[in-house]
C-alpha cells in the first residue's frame, strides 16, 4: 500500500464506512514495517482531509485495523485537531456576545454546525477556522466589531461600500491566528447572487455550545451549501466536502424532492448535479433516490460554462466576473460593479501587491 493512489482509495473508504451501501474497508497488509509505515502515512493523509474523526471511527467499530503505534499516533493526532476545535468554539461564544451586544444578525456556517447538528458526534466533523454567515446591513459593523478586538484583514475592500453591496464576505484573522470568514453570501460569484440572501435566515436552526444556544441554516441550506462550497469553492473538491454531501445524500429527510426545489429556485440546480455527481464518482455508497434524480436532469451548457469558469479563476479577475456583472439588476449596481472591479482604490491594489495593468491583461486574456 505504498501507492498513494492506494492510500487515497482507503481513506474514501473511510469517509463513507458507516453510509448505506458502503463497502468495506480494505484492510492493510500483515504487521510489518512496512505496513506501520503506510499507517502513519494514512494518519497523515486524513489529518490533511480533515478525515481523522471518520478515521478514528473506523478503527475503534473495527471496520479496519492498523498497527498499535499507529493506532496511537492516530489518537493524538486526533486529540490535538479537537484542542484546536475547541478553541474555535471558544471564540464562537465569544463572537456571540460580540455580536449580540451590537445587534448583529448572523448564523453558523460549515464546521461547527455540521459537526452539532448533522453527525453522531461531533469529534467526527473537524474544522479548522469559524464561518458565520452575517446579514449584510450589518456586516460593516461586524468587521468594525472584530477590528476593536484586535482582528486584521489581509487587505482594504476594493471600494468603499463594496463589502455590503457585493462582497461574497470578509476574511478576518484574530491576534491568536484564529480565521473568522464573515460571509454576506454562501458563494461568489453568479450563483450567490442568485441566492435570496432573506432566504438564508428562514427556518433556521439552533445547536448547544457551551450553555449557549447558536443559530445555523436549515438542514436543506446546509446541504445546498455543502454542494455549492464543493463545487464553486475550488476546482477539486476536498474528501470532507464530499463527505459531507454524501451523508446529506443518505439521509431521508433530504430526497431529492426536499431539496432540488430549493436549488431550481436559486437557479443552482446544476450545480446541485455537479456536486452529486461528484460525490457519486469518489466516493462508493448508496444514494439510489440521488443517482435517479441525477440520471433524468439534463446539463444546460451555458451554467455548466458558468460553473467551470468559476471553478477556474476563483476570486481572481476574469470572465466570472463579467458573469456576475450580467446578473446583476439595473444599470446603476452593475456600474458600480464594475467601477469597483476595474478601478479598485490604490490602497486595496498595493495591499494585494497588484497594479491595474496587470488585471486589465488578466480579465483580457481569459478565456
Amino acid at each position: 500500500m505504498t501507492d498513494p493512489t492506494d492510500l487515497e482509495n482507503l481513506l474514501r473508504a473511510v469517509a463513507v464506512h458507516d453510509l448505506p451501501g458502503a463497502r468495506p474497508i480494505p484492510q492493510p497488509s500483515q504487521p510489518s514495517a512496512q505496513a506501520t509505515e503506510d499507517a502513519f502515512a494514512l494518519v497523515a493523509l486524513a489529518e490533511s482531509e480533515k478525515l481523522l474523526g471518520p478515521l478514528v471511527d473506523a478503527v475503534q467499530s473495527a471496520a479496519l485495523v492498523l498497527p498499535n503505534d499507529a493506532t496511537d499516533h492516530l489518537a493524538e493526532r486526533h486529540e490535538a485537531t479537537m484542542l484546536w476545535c475547541l478553541q474555535i468554539e471558544v471564540r464562537l461564544l465569544e463572537l456571540g456576545r460580540w455580536f449580540a451586544a451590537a445587534e448583529i444578525c448572523y448564523l453558523v456556517l460549515k464546521g461547527p454546525a455540521v459537526a452539532h447538528l448533522d453527525e453522531r458526534d461531533p469529534s467526527a466533523r473537524s474544522f479548522v477556522d469559524v464561518d458565520l454567515l452575517v446579514a449584510a446591513e450589518d456586516l460593516d459593523r461586524a468587521v468594525e466589531v472584530l477590528e476593536d478586538r484586535g482582528a486584521t484583514r489581509p487587505w482594504p475592500q476594493r471600494r468603499p461600500g463594496f463589502d455590503s453591496r457585493f462582497a461574497k464576505g470578509v476574511t478576518m484573522t484574530s491576534f491568536d491566528g484564529i480565521e473568522i470568514d464573515l460571509h454576506r453570501m454562501i458563494c461568489d460569484g453568479v450563483y450567490g447572487l442568485r441566492v435570496p440572501p432573506g432566504e438564508l435566515f428562514e427556518g433556521v436552526e439552533s445547536f448547544e455550545l457551551g450553555g449557549t444556544k447558536m443559530r445555523a441554516m436549515s438542514r436543506p441550506h446546509r446541504f445546498l451549501h455543502a454542494a455549492y462550497h464543493a463545487v464553486l469553492g475550488s476546482p477539486t473538491p476536498g474528501l470532507s466536502s464530499l463527505r459531507d454531501i454524501a451523508r446529506y445524500m443518505s439521509a431521508g429527510d433530504l430526497a431529492p424532492q426536499a431539496v432540488v426545489p430549493i436549488a431550481r429556485g436559486w437557479g443552482g440546480e446544476v450545480v446541485l448535479a455537479v456536486a452529486v455527481a461528484e460525490t457519486l464518482s469518489a466516493l462508493d455508497f448508496d444514494a439510489p433516490g440521488w443517482a435517479q434524480w441525477l440520471s433524468s436532469t439534463d446539463t444546460d451548457p451555458v451554467e455548466s460554462g458558468r460553473i467551470e469558469r468559476q471553478r477556474r479563476e476563483g476570486s481572481s479577475i476574469g470572465r466570472a466576473k463579467v458573469d456576475a456583472l450580467r446578473e446583476m439588476p439595473g444599470t446603476r449596481l452593475k456600474a458600480a460593479y464594475a467601477f469597483a472591479v476595474l478601478w479598485p482604490t490604490a490602497e486595496h491594489l498595493e495591499a494585494r501587491g497588484l497594479r491595474r495593468s496587470t488585471m486589465w491583461r488578466s480579465l483580457l486574456h481569459r478565456p
